[in-house]
């Protein structure tokens, strides 16, 4: 770059969408902008996505700004960094936002990015626009406080520097702290200890985007594809996960209104969506239509430890129209703390769900005034089990209805309701073949017709 160049104002470096075109021609533009929208190869001109349709937003009027125009050199050197000159690019936006183009390259981070309002980072697709930590636990995208934010096309990897420490500033692709109306889509996180991370944030969209083969040691900071602690109105759709060590999605302290749906996971160590909460409830999700997949996976192998869990205080949540293969332990599990009272699974409803091949199918383990119906379980030792464990105030499993589930070729038990603390439970017009005992029933008043 000359000297000229790089003296010239941020407002000759940026230029609308309306001056590329007049600029470079109509095909040429056109071209540049649809690499910049990462997969889809779809236009630029298209609307944005959930969450950033801003009620003042014009898409014609948005300022492209190209890192590489600031100094950023994406050529993968350890011995540079090109953090400063990308945010100086993301400042440049200035107050009306923009959108931050990475060219294809490999850019070496030494220091976080940090987001502004309204700004929206683009890359040429996440095999060609990468993103690489340069120092180790860097949380590489940041957003603090903002609103209206995307970030799409890029591609995430990590140092692969690990704690055995339970240290909380572990390294992380996306973070969004406080954050509102943000998304990333269409983005590859690779060989690093987590994806994206949402603290106290609302109106998440995290969709089309894959995690692979995350690290992870003893620490319960690292190894996750997704996840969600005190967010809200978030969706987390058509993501994939392969060869993870922890949950690939996992939702916790009192999370609420969410919508988790058609995310795919093979060959993970640990459960595929887990929702837990211990001192506030984490309610009203929708866990819709998501694979756990075995596809090719030798015989004998598993897909994960557990397909879905909702452990301790998780409430009036549906599980529904899911499919989980070969998951080690439980297909679905809904498990309380037998020492918390009422803080435990209550009101939750699983409906319609496909489980082949698991030790146990569904699980209730001191969970209250739960639905299960319509499910499909085959292939396991026991395809519905309610049961309790200890002996405080919150062991018990009640008012809980199980109806409607097909029940095929449970070698130990197609339901079993497991001790007298499991009490007023309601089983009635299940079906099913090939199980070695239909109701094992040693529950308390038990109300059952046919099993």
């Amino acid at each position: 770059m000359s000297t000229s160049e790089s003296s010239s104002s941020s407002k000759d470096k940026a230029m609308t969408r309306r001056e590329l075109l007049a600029t470079v021609g109509t095909a040429t533009a056109g071209m540049l902008l649809a690499a910049g929208t990462g997969w889809s190869g779809t236009a630029a001109a298209e609307p944005m996505p959930y969450p950033m349709q801003h009620p003042g937003f014009r898409q014609e009027s948005v300022t492209w700004i190209n890192v590489k125009n600031y100094g950023a050199q994406g050529s993968g050197r350890f011995d540079q960094n090109d953090a400063p000159a990308i945010q100086s690019a993301i400042e440049a936006a200035g107050p009306m936002g923009g959108t931050v183009y990475f060219p294809p390259g490999r850019y070496v981070l030494k220091s976080a990015i940090m987001l502004r309002p309204n700004v929206r980072l683009v890359g040429d697709g996440p095999n060609a626009s990468v993103l690489k930590a340069g120092v180790p636990s860097l949380s590489m995208v940041t957003g603090l406080g903002m609103k209206w934010n995307a970030v799409e096309g890029l591609g995430f990897e990590g140092m692969g520097a690990t704690s055995p420490m339970n240290v909380r500033l572990a390294e992380r692709g996306v973070y969004f702290e406080k954050c509102e109306n943000v998304s990333v889509r269409n983005c590859h996180f690779n060989t690093i200890a987590n994806g994206v991370w949402l603290n106290e944030s609302r109106h998440v969209s995290i969709s089309g985007n894959s995690f692979f083969q995350l690290f992870a040691t003893d620490s319960i900071y690292e190894g996750y594809g997704i996840f969600a602690e005190s967010s809200a109105n978030f969706r987390l759709t058509d993501n994939r996960f392969r060869l993870l060590k922890r949950p690939c999605i996992y939702i916790s302290a009192g999370s609420s209104y969410s919508i988790v749906s058609d995310n795919v996971a093979q060959q993970c160590d640990d459960a595929f969506i887990v929702v837990s909460s211990k001192l506030k409830p984490s309610s009203y999700h929708r866990i819709e239509g998501n694979l756990l997949s075995a596809e090719g996976l030798d015989n004998g192998a598993y897909a994960g430890k557990q397909g879905i869990v909702l452990r301790d205080y998780s409430t009036d949540n549906v599980i529904v129209r899911n499919v989980i293969s070969r998951a080690k332990e439980t297909g679905i599990s809904l498990a309380g703390d037998g020492e918390a009272g009422d803080e435990r699974p209550q009101g939750n409803i699983v409906s319609g769900n496909k489980i082949d091949q698991s030790e146990r199918g569904i699980v209730l383990l001191n969970s209250d005034v739960t639905t299960v119906t319509g499910n499909d379980v085959r292939r396991v030792q026991t395809g519905i089990i309610l049961e309790t464990a200890g002996n405080a105030e919150g062991s018990f499993s009640r008012h809980n209805l199980v109806t409607g589930n097909m029940l095929s070729r449970c070698s130990e038990a197609a339901i079993r309701i497991a001790g007298s603390r499991c009490e007023n439970n309601t089983v009635y017009g299940n079906a099913g073949t090939g199980n070695a005992e239909a109701l094992a029933d040693q529950g308390k008043d038990t109300s059952k017709t046919g099993f």
